[in-house]
């Protein structure tokens, strides 16, 4: 079961990273997540999949994807396609990273919400 399944609990936006894990109960009736779930994005992409992007100096995850997305939200997707683990960490400048198009990106959202309900 997903957050956005329970009543109980508030909704999420279709694109917040909470949406990959399932929720559980304890039987004292607390929720938890299982963040053993996670996504996978097959490293050997078509070119067409993605575009490129040079970061720039004070990028940051959730502004990239801004820039890229117009929400701040996705910038699980910016870093699993990128195989980048620790999400605390910074992009280094000058350095390029693959965006996924956003037409890829609407469909992972679709399978995710598929998958949770």
């Amino acid at each position: 079961m997903y957050q956005n399944n329970i009543t109980e609990l508030p909704k999420l936006k279709r694109e917040n990273y909470e949406n990959v894990f399932n929720i559980y109960t304890e039987k004292d009736g607390h929720y938890y997540y299982n963040l053993l779930q996670t996504i996978v994005i097959p490293e050997n992409l078509p070119a067409g999949f993605f575009k490129s992007y040079n970061v720039t100096y004070g990028d940051t995850w959730p502004f990239i994807s801004y820039k890229a997305y117009n929400t701040p939200n996705l910038w699980w997707v910016i870093l699993s396609v990128n195989n980048i683990i620790n999400p605390t960490q910074n992009p280094e400048p000058g350095t390029y990273i693959k965006i996924l198009k956003i037409e890829i990106v609407k469909n992972i959202l679709s399978q995710i919400a598929t998958q949770g309900g």
